[in-house]
C-alpha cells in the first residue's frame, strides 16, 4: 500500500535528547545506558550540540518546538551547566514555544537542592523523578541508588526550586512484592500531589541481570492475577483522588498531561539527538548508534550518526498510528486520523476492529475507536491483532 495522495506530513515540533550514562544499571534495565563514562561527558556534549546545530542547517524548519525531553540513562549525572548548554542549543537552533514543555528526567540519587535550582533557572520546567518504589527493600533489590528518604527530598527540593510540573515514575509487580506494599507506596505518592504520575508494570528484558536470575531461578515474580489487581488498584486509587487516567500507564492532574509522549501516541514526527536516540522525520523512523563513543567518533567526522532507519508506508504507517492512539483512553479520532492518513481506519483495519470488538477489546463510540476496560488489560492483545497482517 502506497502513501495516500491525501495523507498529511507535519513538521516535528518536538524534540527528544538522549543522555546515555547513569551512575549504575538497574537490574531490570535494557535502556541505552553506560555507567563509569564521565571522561567521555564533555567530548558527548560537544558532539551532541554539534548534531543539533547540524539539523537545524540541514532541515529547513518552520514552528518552533512545543516540547523538549531530556531521558537517559539519567541526564542528571551531566553537570547542569552541560544540560543548559545543550537546551540552549536547541533555543537557538530551532526556537522554542513560549509556552514549551521542558522535561528532564532525574534519579533522585544524583540530584540536590542546588541542581534542581540551576535546571529550574536554566529553562528546564518539567521534572520527572525515577522514583519506581517508597520502600527501600524493593528499591535496593532492583538496583536503585537512592533511598526513599532521598526520593521525598528530591521531590520537596524540586518544588522549592519551583518546578510547579513534577511527574513521578512508579514500577509495580517487583519481585516479593505484595498488594500491600504496592498499596503503601501508591497512598503516599498520591498524598505528595505530583502533577503526572506513571505506572510500569515490571517486565524482564533479555540480557538485563533480571532476565539471567528469572532463568535460573531466583527471580520470584508476582502471579498474573496478582499483577492485574495491582494495576487495577493504582487505576481506581488515583482516579479516587482526582487523577486523570489519560493513557495506558499515565495518569495527570487535569491541564498536566505529557505533551510529549502524546507526540508519541499520536505518531506525531519529532527529532531525536544522542546516542541511541530514535527520530521521524517526513516518515522515516531513523536510530542513532548505540554506543556512546561510536556516536561521538561518527558526528566529530561530519556523518550522521545513523545505525539504521526505515521508511514507514502504508498499512505498517497506517498500523502504527492506530495501535499508538488505542494507548490513549479517549482512543483514536477516526475523523482525524482520516483526514491525515486519506484513508479510513474502519475500512482499511475492517476484520482486525470486527474481531476486537467481539472480544469485547475495543469499541467504536462517536467517531472515536477505543480500547475497553478489558482492552486495557490486554493491550498486546490489541496490538498483535491489529499489526499481525
Amino acid at each position: 500500500m502506497m502513501p495516500h495522495p491525501n495523507a498529511v506530513e507535519r513538521v516535528p515540533k518536538a524534540a527528544y535528547v538522549h543522555i546515555p550514562f547513569c551512575v549504575s544499571k538497574c537490574g531490570y534495565c535494557d535502556f541505552n545506558s553506560f555507567p563509569g563514562m564521565e571522561p567521555l561527558f564533555d567530548d558527548y556534549v560537544d558532539a551532541l550540540i554539534r548534531e543539533i546545530n547540524r539539523t537545524g542547517q540541514e532541515q529547513p524548519y518552520y514552528h518552533r518546538l512545543d516540547s523538549v525531553y531530556f531521558g537517559g540513562g539519567t541526564p542528571t549525572v551531566l553537570p547542569p551547566n552541560k544540560l543548559t548548554n545543550i537546551l540552549a542549543a536547541i533555543g537557538d537552533t530551532f526556537g522554542l514555544a513560549e509556552d514549551c514543555e521542558i522535561t528532564i528526567e532525574a534519579n533522585p540519587g544524583t540530584v540536590d537542592r542546588c541542581t534542581l535550582s540551576q535546571l529550574r533557572n536554566a529553562g528546564f520546567n518539567r521534572l520527572s523523578l525515577g522514583v519506581q518504589s517508597l520502600d527501600d527493600e524493593f528499591l535496593s533489590a532492583i538496583g536503585r541508588i537512592h533511598t526513599t528518604r532521598e526520593a521525598l527530598d528530591a521531590y520537596a527540593w524540586a518544588r522549592s526550586s519551583g518546578f510547579a510540573n513534577i511527574g513521578i515514575d512508579l514500577i509495580f509487580a517487583l519481585p516479593g512484592q505484595t498488594l500491600q506494599h504496592w498499596k503503601s507506596t501508591l497512598n503516599t505518592v498520591a498524598s505528595m500531589n505530583p502533577e503526572h504520575i506513571s505506572l510500569y508494570e515490571l517486565s524482564i528484558e533479555e540480557g538485563t541481570r533480571f532476565a539471567e536470575l528469572c532463568a535460573e531461578g531466583q527471580l520470584k515474580l508476582p502471579e498474573e492475577e496478582l499483577r492485574l489487581e495491582m494495576y487495577e488498584i493504582a487505576i481506581s486509587t488515583l482516579i479516587a483522588v482526582g487523577y486523570e487516567h489519560y493513557e495506558v500507564s499515565n495518569f495527570a492532574r487535569p491541564g498536566f498531561r505529557s505533551r510529549h509522549n502524546q507526540v508519541y501516541w499520536r505518531n506525531e514526527p519529532y527529532f531525536g539527538f544522542g546516542a541511541g536516540a530514535s527520530s521521524y522525520v517526513n516518515g522515516i523512523r531513523s536510530m542513532r548508534v548505540g554506543n556512546p563513543k561510536r556516536y561521538i567518533e561518527s558526528i566529530n567526522h561530519g556523518e550522521d550518526a545513523i545505525e539504521s532507519s526505515e521508511c514507514l508506508t502504508g498499512r505498517h504507517r497506517l498500523a502504527e498510528t492506530l495501535i499508538q492512539g488505542l494507548r490513549l483512553l479517549e482512543g483514536v479520532d477516526l475523523r482525524r486520523f482520516k483526514a491525515e492518513t486519506g484513508v479510513d481506519a474502519l475500512d482499511v483495519f475492517a476484520d482486525e476492529i470486527s474481531s476486537l470488538a467481539q472480544k469485547g477489546l475495543v469499541e467504536v463510540s462517536k467517531d472515536r475507536l477505543r480500547v475497553t476496560h478489558k482492552g486495557l488489560l490486554l493491550m498486546n492483545d490489541v496490538a498483535v491483532e491489529i499489526i499481525s497482517v
